[in-house]
């Protein structure tokens, strides 16, 4: 009996189970109580289910059992009730099936000094923890789940709880074990072969040696997912995984004799287990985006609609995985990438099939999901991204069978050209204490482990100093003074509560007074290996025409950003931006000149956050006779490559689990100065406290600054200043509850 399973049982205990629940609670509490006889009865209980025998003496202990999602005012009626009827309760077991842990301390404080009363709860952790800690509570757990978790780990039951996104129940089952198989396998046989082992599972899902499936219907079950056209490649493949999951892994058994299949009865444990584990999975990031819409959308109130309206968001986040699967896929073929923002995913949950009741707005919704997909709680990280990655599966192979002939294409090694929209959240994220949470640097690490050289040209690092000694310049100076928007570095090092004056002795670590340009790349190679590697003489190879084209777009480019701000921009500066941009897109397209002809082949590529990137070519199409291929890959797919490509063998399996689902890339307005102004009142108002106190309660502040003021009014820089704000607010919790 696994932790997981029992886990799902308890949690799926619905009000109208509450006698199942009292008979589970019965048999574990009467180990350690043997003399707990129940009470409940229709005719009314006087406020208790269950009480301890002792003869010629008045029962002092009484039982509630439990499966009310109001534990608080459940336990204070039950109270109120024994007093009623009852005299020298001294006390109370509450035994429930919701979790609640260290919430509910205050009550118990509050019953044993007000009413002398002891308050002892049993949640769903205390049965869990114990569920095998005697022969009868191993007994009582499994009758549970057979009754609760049974039925659902079944073909039918599953279909109606997997795959939200997809109308066809053989589809979600499919995606299902795409799922689960992508996460235990490390790519040794190539995504094919593992893809058509999933599949075959899926169609043996519900077999056993009572209930085997013939060839010609494994077959056709596979063959229902797939596109058609490719009738005999399936058989074949099918064929092949029949026989290697028989022969050699056991996890198929063969009646030769008329040629029927089933799981062996050790796989069908396994399974069930995985799949239990993946159905709570489920329920925890329903949870999540319960949560996490709150914090942008008034939901008091809602609270009894909290399970649907978490159903309804996941099923939008998993329209969102598989519009974005299908992305990735096309991106494969054609070798144009994308990244995604705030607004796409407004524009992907409009044309969502199907009306929802929870009444938010698109935008509301849109947050939300980008909330979790880029900073996912530590319960639900690992199974987003197995999700995620499953849905890009699903859409190679609602393409072609042959998944692996598709992504052997694909880069194998490279050199990649960073970009200076890239560079800065790599020093921002310095910031946050958790290097798992560190997303950009999670990904380039990544790319280091699977063999691609990173680089930045002169252009870059000079950028980075720049913007650097533009902060170091906002530091020292008065917010209210300040012409021009917060820069972003200083606007991350002031939201996590630091002081301005120690600004400079932080910086220190990326950049000194003396040769700062030499310390920034110095820096970005010890710290990151990306290295300098300019593009000079391949942007001289270049004919004139693609040359000035590019650099003519990147004006146009420049001048609408430079026209839009509300302070004066330099006009050198913004030449030398159009120079570096055009440096980058040139030189790595005629780097790739004599590349792979295959369109992701290509060894070298321009990363990037600047969506005006990714658009580039569609405007040199119209200008040019021949157009190159676009040099420009997003964060986003190179993420989703490092999971799924030839190389995520060479990268250790942690690393993948943090690789990022999406990295937001929205536009945001700067940090409003009025919070950098508000933050230097709050340090000088709380002089004398220790400088961790300070931190925090500025950060605590600052946050809820943000929150009145909005999303679409305060925001952040850019999409990344978000994400990197919002691990900030994380790490700030964890912070304050150690003080």
């Amino acid at each position: 009996m696994t932790r997981e399973r029992l886990t799902l049982a308890l949690e799926r205990l619905g009000s109208g189970e509450w006698k199942v629940f009292e008979e589970f609670a019965a048999d574990f509490l009467s180990v350690d109580y043997p003399s707990l006889r129940t009470m409940a009865a229709a005719a009314g209980d006087k406020g208790r289910d269950g009480q301890m025998y002792r003869p010629s003496e008045e029962a002092s202990v009484m039982v509630q059992y439990s499966v009310a999602s109001d534990w608080n005012t459940k336990i204070t009626q039950t109270v109120k009730r024994l007093e009623e009827n009852f005299e020298d309760i001294d006390r109370v077991i509450y035994a429930t099936s919701k979790r609640i842990g260290p919430d509910a301390d205050d009550l118990v404080s509050k019953m044993l000094r007000e009413k002398g009363i002891s308050l002892d709860i049993r949640d769903i952790s205390w049965f869990v923890e114990r569920r095998e800690t005697h022969p009868q509570r191993i007994s009582a757990s499994a009758s549970l789940c057979d009754r609760i978790v049974e039925p659902l780990l079944r073909r039918r039951g599953l279909s109606d709880r997997v795959g939200l996104s997809l109308n066809e129940k053989e589809a979600r089952l499919g995606l299902l074990h795409l799922s689960l198989q992508i996460q235990d396998e490390t790519g040794d046989k190539g995504l094919t072969k593992e893809s058509f082992e999933s599949l075959t599972l899926s169609a043996l899902h519900d077999s056993d040696s009572e209930n085997t499936i013939a060839r010609a219907e494994v077959h056709h079950r596979v063959a229902s997912f797939l596109p058609t056209g490719h009738e005999q490649q399936i058989v074949a493949q099918v064929d092949s995984a029949l026989a290697r999951m028989s022969s050699k892994r056991g996890i198929v058994k063969h009646h030769k004799a008329v040629d029927r299949f089933c799981l062996s009865h050790q796989e069908r444990v396994s399974l069930d287990e995985r799949v239990a584990k993946f159905v709570l999975s489920e329920e925890l990031l329903e949870h999540e985006l319960w949560e996490v819409v709150g914090s942008h959308y008034d939901v008091e109130g809602r609270a009894p609609e909290s399970e649907t309206i978490g159903r309804e968001l996941r099923a939008s986040m998993e329209w969102v995985l598989l519009r974005q699967g299908e992305i990735f896929a096309n991106a494969a073929r054609s070798g144009e990438t994308s990244n995604t923002a705030i607004d796409d995913l407004v524009e992907i949950i409009s044309e969502e099939p199907g009306k929802k009741t929870h009444g938010l707005p698109r935008k509301t919704v849109a947050q939300a999901l980008m909330g979790v997909l880029t900073n996912p709680g530590e319960d639900v990280k690992e199974h987003l991204r197995r999700l995620a990655d499953g849905y890009t599966l699903f859409a190679f192979m609602r393409q072609t069978p042959d998944v692996q002939k598709v992504v052997v294409n694909l880069f194998s090694d490279g050199e990649f050209w960073l970009d200076t929209s890239i560079i800065l959240p790599l020093i921002a994220e310095t910031l946050v204490d958790d290097p798992t949470s560190r997303h950009y640097t999670v990904i380039f690490r990544a790319a280091l482990d699977a063999g691609i050289d990173l680089y930045v040209t002169d252009g870059v690092i000079e950028e980075v100093e720049r913007h650097l000694n533009r902060c170091l310049m906002f530091s020292r100076s008065a917010a209210s003074t300040w012409n021009g928007s917060t820069p972003f570095v200083y606007a991350a090092y002031a939201m996590d509560g630091r002081a301005r004056n120690m600004f400079a002795g932080w910086l220190e670590d990326f950049v000194g007074d003396s040769r700062p340009e030499e310390d920034v790349r110095e820096y970005l190679e010890d710290a990151h290996s990306i290295r300098r590697r300019n593009l000079t003489e391949e942007c001289e190879s270049a004919s004139m025409e693609f040359w000035s084209a590019v650099q003519e777009e990147w004006s146009t480019v420049h001048e609408r950003r430079r026209n839009s701000r509300s302070t004066q921009v330099d006009v050198f500066a913004t030449q030398q931006l159009v120079a570096h941009d055009t440096e980058n897109y040139v030189g790595v397209t005629m780097l790739r000149s004599k590349g792979s002809p295959s369109p992701m082949g290509y060894r070298q590529w321009f990363v990037t956050l600047d969506k005006e990137a990714f658009g580039l070519r569609k405007h040199l199409m119209s200008r040019l006779d021949s157009t190159p291929p676009s040099p420009v890959l997003s964060p986003d797919f190179l993420s989703q490559f490092l999971r799924l490509g030839p190389l995520r063998s060479a990268i250790e399996r942690e690393a993948r689990i943090n690789l990022p689902v999406l990295t937001d890339v929205s536009r945001f307005d700067y940090i409003p100065k009025q919070l950098i102004e508000a933050a230097d009142g709050l340090r000088a108002d709380l002089e004398g406290k220790s400088e961790r106190i300070i931190q925090r309660r500025v950060r605590d502040s600052l946050d809820k600054m943000r929150t009145r003021i909005g999303e679409e009014a305060a925001g952040g820089s850019y999409g990344m200043e978000k994400r990197v704000m919002s691990l900030l607010k994380n790490q700030k919790n964890a912070t304050g509850k150690k003080d």
